[in-house]
């Protein structure tokens, strides 16, 4: 790919990123995206892939932000852990973003998983007809949703895809029953999930 195309793709990525991140939140990203163009035209790609990275971080760190607030919020005695950003680069691409609530000796962890390769695979599994073995479809936040729930072992999760791109997951340990995941995944915020998309 030549130098033009290489920033063109990477700005269409961006451009569909800014789309979600309010105005004058990337006002950091811009400049260092300016520097990566000048410093990769000027043949210093070492430079230039550090400014894409660095620019890269930011728009998830924002992006991740933005999505924490629409994850579930667990009541009661559950504490909650701090939210976790990570890039998915390295496994095919994405953002994850979660968190873990702890109760004694159990745990909740909710997780956002932003394009990445699992939700062609969670796709795949909520058309099937029967999903796999122990598994049940239900609906969560309005959304179909696949159960899996085993008693011997209190473990459990549920799992829906959000407009084609996004993968929510609430799994648990150490839990007497599957009613705890069912209403942490009700408590997504779909709406502001599907908001932020474009949707």
């Amino acid at each position: 790919m030549n130098k033009r195309g290489v920033f063109g793709a990477f700005g269409a990525v961006v451009m569909s990123v800014s789309l979600a991140i309010p105005a004058g939140a990337a006002d950091d990203v811009v400049p260092r995206l300016d520097a990566a163009k000048s410093a990769y035209g000027k043949g210093d790609a070492i430079k230039a892939a550090k400014e894409v990275e660095a620019a890269l971080r930011q728009i998830h760190d924002r992006l991740g932000k933005m999505f924490a607030e629409t994850m579930p919020a667990l009541g009661g005695k559950w504490k909650a852990d701090p939210v976790e950003v990570e890039s998915l680069g390295e496994i095919g691409g994405g953002l994850s973003v979660s968190r873990a609530f702890i109760r004694d000796d159990s745990s909740i962890n909710v997780t956002l998983l932003l394009d990445s390769p699992e939700v062609a695979s969670i796709t795949a599994q909520l058309a099937a007809n029967p999903p796999q073995p122990n598994v049940r479809k239900i609906k969560a936040a309005g959304e179909d949703a696949l159960l899996r729930f085993d008693a011997s072992t209190g473990t459990g999760e549920v799992t829906m895809v959000v407009a084609g791109r996004v993968v929510l997951e609430v799994q648990g340990d150490n839990i007497n029953a599957a009613d705890p995941l069912v209403e942490a995944a009700n408590s997504w915020n779909v709406a502001r999930i599907k908001t932020l998309l474009g949707n």
